[in-house]
């Protein structure tokens, strides 16, 4: 039966795996399997490794081998401490951090308080409060207090646009990709509260989440085609999206010094001032156009299917998208040129988006006090006093935009497949926001003061900057993952604290391939599977 015996030479310990027989004459004999050599060529934690794995596979349990003195004290998770922290040191925010902590002369850890926030926001968001008393799920976190959270926001919103210039300019490196194209949006984050105050940020305005009556601040984001972003501004929520351009142009050249960039950006930024502050800075642009405000003739050549003898078939990257196929013409009109596009599947869309607001006209026509607002929206018309009746005029003219739409452009590099190829990925954008309201469940929003506000938002914005960076890594090494899979598979990576007797060590859990795929993405060592309270600190 083979055994592990300890040779004691001059030079050292030596580790052997023989196995004893009975030779030819009935003597006892052992015969060397396997040497291991020395025993301080192994470290402790190996040796322990070993010593389980090898109890483990002759069918045999670690309560077994340890004794019935077992008990679990408690159970933290380790995996989005380690991948995220690793994550925050390459961009290297954890040294502004530090250097902030230092020179304010903060008698807490800026760092140690912002990634607890940041973890608890890519974990299961919720309040500062809520992180506060969650911050003992984690395992390696210093303790921090609840008004550290809260004044940690006040640092951020005074450091957030060098926090941006320094995730902008590490993940150029990282990547090396080349910044030709840049995507530019607008969206609104909303409060549970209808209370304005004169001067401050959160106002009424055009809620794009439908909150009418709440209060919000407007949120103007630049991306690249691979969602890594470049900036964003925050403004108070009454202020019209078209006016938010012009700023976020200037920002581009004097903070970032970008050059040689095609802006894209949605039809609601297109207006002549803001055209002419692109053109001005040295940039070219492409954005939607409002094809039912240009003038007639124009709107009669675009709209004339006859016109359109050019096919193109939109790309993706990655598979978050199917292809599209449109038909497509081109002319050219104020110096610009307009490209329409024509598709089978969004006529289809938009007959089904007027048949459903018809649908509601019937219902809305039974209760006329409802629709003294809300008339144009549904295809109805005021007759005379409080009579409304459904507009077919206007749903014939509807009818004629069906499956249209058009793009301007001033690029002049540019193919028209390559305009129709970067405005159709004007949707990472849109991606990207519905990862900050849902993911991120950046709203609604419980801060009252503009510096409250603009730390967390900060905060969001560096929470979204890290998952998007893990994600490109991830598809990178050839093993894209989702969102959501990401999370799960962080919060699975757990370790127990176990006593025997009255010693303590941590049991860590059965690590997944995507757990293992997560550390590799950020060059991470896993956790042993047994360590002491003592050896944790080394690793976390």
């Amino acid at each position: 039966m083979p055994s592990i015996i300890i040779d004691k030479k001059p030079s050292g310990d030596y580790i052997r795996i023989v196995e004893s027989y009975r030779d030819q004459h009935g003597k006892p004999r052992t015969k060397t399997l396997y040497s291991l050599g020395r025993v301080d060529s192994f470290s402790p934690e190996s040796l322990k490794r070993m010593g389980q794995r090898l109890y483990e596979l002759g069918v045999g349990s670690l309560k077994d081998l340890l004794g019935e003195q077992v008990s679990e004290e408690g159970r933290y998770n380790y995996g989005f401490l380690l991948v995220y922290r690793k994550i925050l040191h390459y961009y290297g925010l954890d040294r502004i951090f530090q250097r902030i902590t230092k020179k304010k002369k903060l008698t807490f850890s800026l760092t140690e308080v912002v990634l607890l926030l940041l973890i608890e926001r890519l974990n299961d968001p919720c309040s500062k409060r809520g992180s506060f008393f969650h911050q003992e799920e984690y395992l390696g976190l210093a303790q921090v207090s609840l008004q550290h959270l809260y004044r940690s926001l006040d640092y951020l919103a005074d450091h957030s646009e060098l926090i941006q210039q320094t995730i902008f300019q590490t993940g150029r490196d990282l990547f090396n990709q080349k910044l030709d194209v840049v995507f530019y949006d607008v969206t609104t984050f909303y409060f549970e509260s209808e209370i304005e105050q004169e001067g401050a940020l959160r106002q009424k305005g055009f809620s794009k989440d439908g909150k009418i009556g709440s209060t919000q601040v407007v949120f103007a984001m630049l991306i690249d085609r691979y969602k890594q972003p470049i900036g964003y501004k925050l403004y108070s929520g009454d202020l019209w999206e078209g006016y938010t351009y012009t700023e976020m142009v200037e920002s581009l050249k004097k903070e970032y010094q970008i050059e040689n960039i095609v802006l894209v950006a949605d039809r609601g930024m297109l207006n002549t001032d803001n055209l002419q502050a692109t053109l001005d800075k040295g940039y070219e642009f492409i954005m939607g156009e409002r094809l039912k405000v240009l003038p007639k003739p124009i709107q009669a050549r675009l709209i004339n299917l006859d016109n359109y003898h050019h096919q193109w078939m939109s790309s993706s990257i990655g598979s978050e998208r199917e292809p599209i196929k449109v038909r497509y013409t081109v002319l050219e009109y104020n110096e610009r040129k307009i490209i329409a596009t024509y598709s089978e599947k969004r006529a289809e869309k938009d007959r089904q988006e007027r048949e459903e607001k018809l649908r509601k006209a019937e219902l809305l026509l039974k209760n006329p006090t409802q629709l003294k607002k809300k008339a144009h929206h549904y295809y109805l018309k005021n007759t005379e006093g409080e009579k409304y009746v459904v507009d077919t005029e206007k749903i014939k003219r509807s009818e004629r935009y069906d499956g249209f739409l058009a793009i301007a452009y001033h690029a002049k590099g540019l193919s028209h497949e390559q305009v129709l190829d970067h405005y159709h990925h004007l949707y990472q954008i849109e991606h990207s926001f519905r990862t900050f309201k849902g993911y991120l469940e950046t709203r609604p929003m419980f801060h009252w003061t503009n510096k409250r506000i603009q730390g967390h938002i900060c905060l969001c914005y560096i929470a979204y900057s890290m998952l998007n960076h893990l994600q490109l890594r991830l598809t990178k090494q050839g093993t894209p993952l989702t969102e959501q899979t990401i999370r799960t598979h962080l919060s699975k990576m757990q370790v127990s604290l176990v006593k025997q007797a009255d010693q303590y060590f941590y049991l860590r859990s059965k690590t997944s391939e995507i757990s293992q795929q997560l550390l590799q993405a950020v060059a991470e060592k896993n956790l042993p599977d047994l360590l002491s309270k003592e050896q944790i600190i080394k690793y976390l």
